[in-house]
């Protein structure tokens, strides 16, 4: 059981982040392709990302892997089988309690440690991402915003680097605005930035109805990149857990960004949580019960209700507690109630005595001329073909 929960559980968890990663990225494709960015620099946001990735999808991941293992199980007999050879609930969901605590540590690992750690580069990399601009992101015809409030506007392509009827436009603040035109211009490129050197055209510079100038040049640069923009602000993402659990003076004295940094804080810590109640809640759907078809339909039904519902008030509850500091502590629930939940479940299906738990009292019933060891042979023999 162990090792196939651990290959179902790694299955779910390379889905999902190679989708939730993909997803995350997708403002980056475009920049490769343009060579803006390098396909090394790609590959080090995507592993940079990975803590936030796997400790956010933590409790999905033990969730959808426990689904389908234990429905399996229910339906090719194998809990039954185990049921008659005297198991308890708890004792078959052992497995998957021990996998939701494992995902669990890990989430707590990548949330409380290796995040802080890692997301710094990647924020990194995808603020010079946007301040970089390379010819292959221009389309000819339309305006191209190159720069904040500077737009490049050509009418075609005369070579892979070179445009040509070139118009810059360059509107800093209102009444004040440069307007460009040149016959071509050419891009330079130097350790992966551009200039855009612009040929035989003239500039008209307007600061007032009063002051209107026209020069004309036979070459005027404009760099393509903002030195100032490369350095990205450092958010609550980079945060060590002890900052955000207990914010500066600065930020508790903003009670927005309180609520943000503070739900932020042990949303690291339920997450881990809720790997383990996800697994009991679910476990305790799942384990016990009447073995039958209809029962086993219903059961799955129910689970996954249960776990797009538990997922749903995740999320409406920490969106909540971003906005309101007082509600934090609430959000403790979201682990305890599941967990609370799922362990009641597996108790109460011990003490029910569902009608197929009394198979071995049925086969301990020998029938007139049956021989000694009969019910050995029969348990044995349903427990061979139910794992078969």
């Amino acid at each position: 059981m162990y090792s196939r929960l651990a290959l179902a559980f790694l299955g779910v968890m390379v889905v999902l982040v190679v989708n939730e990663m993909l997803y995350k990225t997708k403002e980056l494709y475009h920049l490769v392709f343009a060579n803006v960015i390098s396909m090394t620099e790609l590959l080090i946001v995507w592993a940079t990302l990975m803590p936030v990735v796997f400790y956010q999808l933590g409790p999905e991941v033990v969730t959808i892997a426990l689904l389908i293992r234990f429905y399996l199980w229910r339906q090719h007999n194998e809990i039954l089988a185990m049921r008659a050879m005297g198991l308890s609930c708890l004792q078959i969901a052992l497995p998957g309690i021990m996998v939701g605590i494992c995902a669990a540590l890990f989430s707590a690992v990548m949330s409380l440690y290796a995040l802080p750690l890692s997301i710094g580069k990647a924020t990194e990399i995808r603020t010079i991402a946007q301040t970089r601009v390379g010819p292959g992101m221009l389309v000819e015809g339309v305006p191209n915003t190159i720069l904040p409030q500077l737009s490049l506007s050509f009418q075609r392509w005369l070579s892979t680097d070179i445009v040509g009827e070139v118009v810059v436009t360059e509107d800093r603040k209102p009444g004040d605005f440069s307007f460009v035109v040149a016959e071509r211009a050419q891009f330079v490129e130097k350790n992966g930035l551009y200039v855009l050197v612009l040929e035989n055209g003239s500039q008209l510079v307007h600061h007032s109805a009063e002051d209107v100038r026209q020069l004309s040049f036979d070459q005027l640069s404009f760099p393509l990149t903002v030195p100032d923009r490369v350095q990205g602000t450092q958010g609550f993402y980079d945060q060590p857990i002890g900052n955000l659990l207990s914010p500066p003076e600065e930020v508790r004295q903003n009670p927005q960004q309180l609520a943000v940094w503070l739900s932020e804080g042990h949303h690291r810590i339920i997450n881990p949580l809720r790997c383990i109640g996800c697994a009991l809640l679910l476990l305790g759907v799942l384990v016990p019960g009447l073995q039958s078809y209809s029962e086993l339909i219903v059961r799955l039904l129910l689970a996954t209700a249960l776990t797009f519902a538990e997922s749903s008030a995740s999320t409406v509850a920490f969106v909540v507690a971003q906005r309101h500091a007082e509600m934090v502590p609430l959000l403790y629930l979201l682990p305890v109630v599941p967990g609370a939940i799922g362990a009641l479940l597996l108790f109460l299906g011990d003490r029910h005595q569902p009608r197929w738990i009394l198979l071995p009292a049925l086969w301990r019933r020998k029938p007139p001329g049956t021989e000694d060891g009969g019910y050995a042979a029969g348990v044995t023999f349903a427990s061979r073909a139910s794992f078969e």
